[in-house]
């Protein structure tokens, strides 16, 4: 008889043990599916929102004008600092109605910019000059002009007269 009651009391604390395990290990296991169904749900949400994106985007690059957002002067050679933030205002000024035109009109015409400054004099006070050589141009969204900026010849000659007795 205790033979009997040991494995009857062995089978009912297996039962008992398997019961408590199965019980944590299912409660687990059921957050685990819920997981899994909230990463289903959310990963087809996203491809719905990719695929909405990409239709979006393709429509609006078809649609998109380019504008030129932007004029960055850069004056490389200067008789000094001076000049050359004058020459970049001065510059900038000028070409201030660019921005925000179709860039189009630029790619169209490469060398519009060039023929606009490209030894071009500016009277930067009543006794000093200087003409411009554009070197390079990058056209794009942010439009990049390279100048040279030096004395002109009118106001050299003009210093040398002043200077002879």
């Amino acid at each position: 008889m205790n033979n009997k009651r040991f494995f009857a009391t062995l089978l009912v604390g297996a039962l008992f043990g398997a019961s408590v395990l199965l019980a944590v290990r299912g409660h687990d296991l059921d957050l685990l599916y819920l997981r899994l169904a909230e990463c289903r749900d959310t990963c087809s949400q996203l491809a719905e929102d990719k695929q909405k994106l990409e239709q979006e985007l393709s429509h609006a690059e078809k649609q998109r004008v380019r504008h030129v957002k932007k004029l960055v002067v850069t004056v490389q050679d200067a008789p000094d600092e001076f000049i050359k933030l004058k020459v970049q205002k001065l510059v900038k000024t000028e070409l201030n109605y660019l921005v925000d035109k179709d860039l189009a009109l630029l790619e169209s015409q490469p060398d519009l910019i060039r023929r606009l400054l490209d030894e071009r004099t500016l009277e930067l006070s009543a006794t000093q000059k200087i003409t411009l050589d554009v070197t390079d141009v990058f056209i794009g969204e942010t439009t990049t002009i390279f100048l040279t900026a030096k004395q002109a010849q009118e106001t050299l000659k003009g210093l040398e007269r002043d200077s002879l007795p």
